[in-house]
């Protein structure tokens, strides 16, 4: 139940301020505990993300310039990334075509907080955000608890000498730790 409960309070934080993705500890969660602790904490994180998303919009109905400015100042985000997600997000016309460009933005690694600070901006309704958000982040949590829950299957058919919690822990550290290191070095962070 802890664990849930960490990916959630994840996925508020990192939709509104926080700049390491709740797939982290999703899959991390899923690597430790397997795939239903996985699934759990994907839906979780999910649904956290909804409460910070909406935060953020509802904040950023009533001060729009002061939530992109403290979403700018989010490591990692710049200027440019907001001003290509918000001309992305300005030439949607329906919710369908929206939840499009927001999951092409998580594929190409722009975070979803720049899009729940421009939402209102944009014209685009909290409750429609917020309806969009389980559907535009929890596929991409799942894909990474299913990864997660893959290596957790298969580190136990390995030789009793390596010890299957360290070999999940190195793996997890390279692999994250490779994804921020493409990440920042092609972001400039």
């Amino acid at each position: 139940m802890g664990l849930t409960w960490l990916a959630f309070l994840w996925g508020v934080a990192e939709a509104c301020l926080f700049f390491v993705v709740p797939d982290v500890p999703v899959s991390l969660i899923a690597l430790a505990r397997g795939w239903r602790a996985g699934l759990r904490a994907a839906i979780a994180a999910a649904a956290g993300a909804v409460v910070g998303g909406t935060a953020l919009a509802v904040f950023a109905s009533h001060a729009p310039d002061t939530a992109l400015a403290v979403v700018d100042a989010v490591p990692a985000i710049s200027p440019a990334m907001i001003a290509r997600l918000q001309g992305m997000m300005a030439g949607t016309d329906s919710a369908a075509g929206l939840a499009g460009v927001l999951i092409l933005a998580s594929l190409s690694g722009i975070p979803y907080k720049i899009a729940a600070a421009s939402a209102p901006g944009l014209g685009v309704p909290v409750w429609e955000l917020a309806l969009l958000t389980p559907l535009v982040r929890l596929p991409r949590f799942v894909a990474l608890a299913t990864a997660g829950a893959v290596l957790h299957r298969l580190t136990p058919a390995l030789p009793g000498w390596l010890r299957p919690v360290r070999v999940r822990l190195l793996l997890a550290a390279l692999g994250w730790s490779a994804f921020y290191g493409a990440y920042w070095s092609k972001v400039g962070g």
